[in-house]
């Protein structure tokens, strides 16, 4: 039988080991096969929150296989004091320092060329992983299937805005605009330019050709009559409806349509997508045109395939501006913490190479499992460049502590990775767990980032265990220069004299707070109060293009709302589907005239409903469709539009007063079909046919439910798997808790006030997306400072100090050292202010803020408040997994050195 506790561990791990790669190997497999499998790839698609689980279960049973199996094999422990996880990774490191670095060094050689196509596989659409059976996907579905129209996201539209813009000036500029973008070779995969002097170029040459003229004359007559005439002067060809679709009421705004026989591809980019490129390239038609006209005096190129240019172009400018703000934030902080040259480039270089290992893998990530959307590069940087650089300041600034008490090199290091490592290993795997909570959602833009994120802290806290340490054991004291050799043992004891001459600011704080811990406490909750108030009754925004405010697509959209109304840019369907044919002969059932005309008159009574249009009221005005006689060729034309090809399926087209996008438009969409249920099971009539309502306003309502719905379950998710993570590392149900409450708080603070900024400071409004993933990501990120104390507080504990002794000295020790990451951490995430992008914007405030607040208040005062409170009581916990014994003997309670 064998025997030795590192035996046993070495056993497990071996067998936990195989078990693992017996699971890679099938996962490899399941890559490999991937690209070439058409039906894999989609059941991948849908299922990749199934598949994330599995993995997750999989890799669990592998643990507890190999658990059982030690078991099994008889081994058995001798006794004696249990070696540290962590202990026995710093003896590995010591020894084995120089072949950790040539591994690191290989992987980067093996990781860069593939972390510089990773452009190849991003992509700037936020759009997709909406349910699709959600009523609103299924409306697009019939929709796409009855009423065919161009792609979506094919379409850009052109905005001419002038005093009058159906004068001669604002004419030839746009027949000049279009014979340019008609030009062969200008333009990728162009279909067609509509303008109002297309429209009546056709009207004309049709005139014509009545008038007895061939087609070539005719096309020519219409040219000579198009171009000597302003619209004005034109005779009446063109009905006014079509005409009021592209010229605004006050003649101010004219839209000039351009069609692409094909959208972007999924990892379309503004720089390398042809389609994309297509925007830029209109952009500088224009510009060169406009040096020439006076009229007219705005244009913008905006519509969804322009606010994709946009935000990957924004994408771009973002992280040119937000890299050098962030990795001189790092420099200048960490060089004040150390008052060293040398160090702050220690760990912000091998931070960098781990940016870069991520980036690669991200590439294989994008090009086999899930499209990386470029909002996830730029969040990649900041928060790599920041959690990374913390963790290895942390374990930098702990091993200067060691060398500080007189401990040789080998050994500062050892004890540094024991303790710090364990803290470290903590705070990035609730940091993974909430990056990879985001993973279960169905938007792919949430999941980009959760797989992103989480893959990139993975490889930061690999690095910062094993590659730093390694560093720091063939550079020794050098590692501080110039406070290196003779400087730094002057250094260091004059560290010593002062911190026994006289308690710093953090050893106050917390002795303050361990003394008076009801009035802390009691401040903390004064505080909370108005901003549970403020979070819960704030204000969201459901624009995601919007969040884009400085984009000339976004300013466009905005022109184009004021201009011909906020309704018409996202208008509402409703989409009846009859058992039976409407049309019989031409005319339209009666029976389907009174249901189409009954329904269009119960939603007109709504307060944001403008006009709803259909086959009884082509022009928005009721009209006897049983007799299409009795019509005009153009309400005839408008009514055959709007039935499908089925000659079954019907679309009643509803405008809004308000924008698609705001919470009255969502709530209108959620009238409409409360009204539509209770008339199905009211009139008998209506029970058979199918009525779906779709359009802008019923997918965000669709999206956001959904979205809020999965999240709801993410955080119970989330906060179970950290809670049972701290109680692993701690051994204490109590500072469970407290870190899930005290960051609980953070988070509260950081939205209140997020909320007051960006509502009433900037008046730019918070994405409803922000509060949701805020969540998750403090709760990851925030949670290091926590477990950096915590776990101090515990090493204090376990070498015999009483409790409040244990808090106010590890507050004391990692005070100077906390604040400083969480200055470095919010000076990184901070940078996202510069970011044009106003889900960026949120989350860079909002998280710098929580960070500073739980570095600087709730690490400071609240812990050592609640664990002053709680006494011995703070280490009661499950008994194989306590760390902090009393021995049945009653804790002081008080100490006079606190």
């Amino acid at each position: 039988m064998i025997s030795g506790t590192n035996i046993s561990q070495a056993r497990w791990i071996g067998i936990f080991v195989l078990m693992l790669i017996i699971s890679l190997a099938g996962f490899t497999a399941l890559i490999l096969d991937y690209q070439n499998n058409r039906y894999l790839r989609l059941y991948v698609s849908d299922n990749l929150s199934t598949i994330i689980v599995a993995a997750i279960g999989l890799f669990i049973v592998a643990g507890g296989a190999g658990y059982v199996v030690s078991r099994r094999l008889g081994v058995q422990k001798t006794p004696g004091p249990r070696v540290p996880a962590f202990a026995r990774i710093g003896s590995f490191v010591g020894r084995r320092y120089k072949l950790i670095i040539a591994f690191w060094i290989l992987l980067f050689a093996a990781s860069f060329p593939l972390s510089q196509q990773l452009s190849q596989v991003t992509t700037s659409s936020t759009s997709g992983g909406q349910s699709s059976t959600s009523q609103s996907a299924l409306a697009q579905n019939l929709m796409s299937q009855e009423f065919p129209h161009p792609q979506s996201n094919a379409t850009a539209i052109i905005l001419l805005q002038g005093n009058d813009v159906t004068d001669n000036a604002t004419k030839i500029f746009t027949l000049r605009l279009e014979k340019n973008l008609l030009m062969p070779g200008v333009l990728n995969s162009l279909e067609n330019v509509t303008t109002i002097y297309s429209l009546e170029r056709t009207a004309f040459t049709a005139y014509f050709l009545r008038q007895g003229y061939n087609y070539t004359a005719a096309q020519s007559l219409a040219n000579q009559t198009v171009w000597h005439e302003t619209l004005s002067q034109y005779p009446p060809l063109i009905p006014p409806t079509i005409i009021k679709n592209f010229i605004s009421p006050n003649n101010n705004t004219m839209i000039i349509l351009v069609n692409f026989s094909q959208a972007p591809g999924s990892f379309g980019s503004a720089d390398t997508d042809p389609i994309l490129k297509n925007v830029v390239t209109m952009r500088n038609i224009i510009s060169q045109l406009k040096a020439s006209n006076s009229e007219p005096l705005q244009t913008y190129v905006t519509g969804d395939l322009a606010t994709t240019a946009d935000s990957s172009l924004g994408s771009t400018a973002d992280l040119s501006r937000i890299e050098p703000v962030t990795i001189g934030a790092i420099l200048i902080l960490a060089g004040l913490f150390f008052f060293a040259i040398v160090t702050p480039f220690v760990p912000l270089a091998t931070v960098g190479m781990a940016l870069l290992m991520a980036e690669g893998g991200l590439y294989l990530i994008g090009k086999y499992i899930i499209p990386i959307q470029d909002t996830t590069t730029t969040f990649l940087f900041t928060i790599m460049l920041g959690v990374g650089t913390d963790y290895a300041i942390f374990l930098m600034a702990r091993y200067r502590e060691e060398r500080i008490e007189g401990h040789d090199k080998a050994q500062a290091v050892q004890t540094s990775i024991t303790w710090s490592g364990e803290s470290i290993a903590t705070s990035a795997t609730t940091v993974i767990i909430a990056f990879g909570a985001m993973t279960l959602t169905s938007f792919i833009l949430l999941r980009s980032i959760g797989v992103g994120l989480g893959f990139g802290v993975l490889i930061a806290v690999l690095v910062s265990l094993t590659l730093i340490p390694s560093l720091i054991l063939i550079a020794g004291d050098r590692i501080f220069w110039p406070t290196s050799g003779k400087r730094f043992a002057a250094y260091a004891a004059r560290a010593r004299k002062r911190r026994a001459e006289r308690p710093g600011y953090f050893r106050r704080a917390a002795g303050f707070s361990v003394r008076r811990p009801v009035l802390v406490l009691g401040l903390a909750l004064l505080i909370s109060i108005p901003a549970i108030y403020i979070s819960l009754t704030g204000s969201t925004s459901y624009d995601f293009a919007a969040g884009l405010p400085q984009a000339e697509s976004v300013k466009g959209i905005s022109a184009l709302e004021q201009s011909f109304g906020a309704g018409q840019i996202g208008p509402t369907q409703v989409l009846i589907q009859f058992p039976s044919p409407i049309l019989v002969n031409g005319n339209l059932t009666s029976s389907a005239q009174a249901t189409l005309e009954k329904l269009s008159q119960k939603i007109i009574p709504f307060s944001n409903v403008k006009e709803v249009t259909g086959p009884t009221r082509p022009n928005g005005i009721p009209v006897n469709a049983t007799n299409m006689a009795g019509l005009t060729p153009e309400e005839r034309q408008t009514i055959l539009g709007s039935i499908g090809k089925d000659d079954r399926t019907a679309m009643l087209t509803v405008l809004f007063a308000d924008e698609p996008f705001t919470q009255n438009s969502l709530n209108t969409v959620t009238q409409i079909r409360t009204l539509i249920a209770e008339l199905q099971s009211s009139d008998l009539s209506l029970a058979q046919d199918t009525i779906l309502v779709g359009g802008a306003s019923a997918s965000t309502l669709d999206f956001a439910d959904e979205t809020v719905n999965q999240f709801n379950t993410i955080r119970i998710l989330t906060v179970a798997a950290i809670f049972v993570v701290l109680l692993v590392v701690l051994g204490s149900y109590p500072l469970a808790i407290t870190g899930i409450l005290s960051i609980g708080l953070s988070i509260i603070w950081a939205y209140a006030a997020t909320l007051l900024f960006f509502n009433n400071v900037l008046q730019s409004g918070v994405l409803f997306i922000i509060p949701l993933v805020l969540f998750l990501l403090l709760y990851g990120i925030g949670m290091d400072y926590n477990i950096f104390i915590l776990t101090r507080i515990r090493e204090e504990a376990q070498k015999g100090k009483e409790t409040r002794q244990a808090v106010v000295d590890a507050v004391d020790r990692t005070g100077g050292i906390i604040t400083a990451l969480a200055l470095i951490l919010a000076g990184a995430l901070g940078s996202l202010l510069l970011s044009s992008n106003r889900l960026l914007e949120g989350f860079g405030f909002a998280i710098a803020l929580a960070v500073v607040l739980d570095a600087m208040v709730v690490r400071t005062y609240l812990v050592p408040a609640i664990m002053s409170l709680l006494g011995p009581r703070a280490w009661w916990g499950p008994n194989r997994l306590r760390r902090v014994r009393f021995d049945q003997k009653k804790e002081p309670e008080s100490s006079n050195n606190v």
